[in-house]
């Protein structure tokens, strides 16, 4: 739980990226839903005629009965590779930067601040590094069963050779504004909550809280985190599927727009603030989850790690 007295640099890297792996799996269908209800340009209520989808039970259901189980890990491989990738980035580049702003004089005894820019930069860095994966995953979840893309490399080809570096890099603006305090807030919600369970059970700072309370501390700081760039989130999965409109022909409207300002003014003005926070509830589903998983499971790994190195 306590980064600065047992995290070793070494198996950072190797505890980040079976970390997204096993978390990944766990919460891909949470992720399929998300990305349904968030590119929907139709009201998202019961008693629509013109939504696909109304509900999440009868988005669950609308999409089990047109596309089957295996619909809900669409887009599952590029996911995979990307929370990998992800995964390594973020907890390597935390865990190096942490250590080198641990000495710095100017954050002494400011330990939230240094976990907020630790998690901040290394997310920012890990969130440019998997972008073009973002994207195909995007669009691999939102197409229509039989058009589109037959896989992620073929995927990855057709939005190069049709759209540029530029198409691989869609929704990089909110992307990259969405994730400073994104996994900043993470890691500062985490720690702090972790540092308040101590206090109110009388454990030492350096003390490891069991798996239970861990997986409590990561899941609220992925609820507080989600809840504050929400509508930048939604934009930028808006902004992945511009050009894909061939592929999207059962989804009802398609939603045009040419940048993330344009986005945002568009889905106010059509859709209301409520449509800002479309898919709102399994993104906080997935969001706690993830980060309940991610860290209950990073930590764990990392002090397995340590302690068969001890043994050696």
């Amino acid at each position: 739980m306590d980064r600065d007295k047992h995290s070793n640099t070494r198996y950072a890297g190797l505890a980040g990226g079976l970390t997204g792996c096993i978390t990944r799996f766990i919460c891909q269908p949470l992720d399929v839903l998300k990305i349904r209800l968030q590119l929907q340009v139709e009201p998202i209520k019961a008693g629509s005629s013109r939504s696909k989808y109304r509900s999440i039970a009868q988005t669950v259901a609308c999409i089990y009965r047109e596309e089957g189980l295996l619909a809900f890990w669409k887009g599952h491989n590029p996911a995979q590779v990307l929370s990998l990738v992800y995964g390594v980035a973020q907890f390597s580049f935390y865990e190096r930067f942490n250590r080198i702003l641990r000495d710095l004089p100017l954050l002494d005894g400011h330990d939230q601040t240094r976990q907020f820019l630790c998690g901040a930069c290394s997310g920012s860095f890990a969130a440019l590094t998997i972008m073009p994966l973002d994207v195909i995953r995007t669009r691999l979840v939102s197409q229509d069963p039989g058009r589109g893309y037959r896989n992620a490399l073929q995927g990855l080809g057709e939005i190069y050779r049709h759209e540029g570096i530029r198409g691989l890099y869609r929704g990089v603006g909110p992307a990259m504004l969405q994730i400073a305090p994104l996994a900043g807030g993470q890691f500062m919600f985490y720690n702090l909550f972790g540092t308040i369970v101590k206090r109110l059970e009388g454990l030492p700072a350096e003390a490891q809280l069991p798996s239970g309370e861990l997986f409590v501390c990561g899941g609220l700081a992925g609820f507080c985190t989600k809840l504050l760039v929400y509508p930048l989130d939604l934009t930028k999965k808006r902004l992945q599927i511009q050009g894909f409109a061939q592929s999207r022909q059962t989804f009802g409207q398609h939603f045009v727009c040419r940048h993330m300002i344009h986005c945002l003014v568009q889905v106010g003005r059509g859709e209301g603030l409520r449509g800002l926070y479309k898919g709102l509830l399994p993104s906080l589903l997935k969001a706690g989850c993830t980060s309940a998983f991610y860290f209950t499971i990073y930590d764990t790994l990392l002090l397995l790690f340590n302690s068969e190195r001890s043994f050696k």
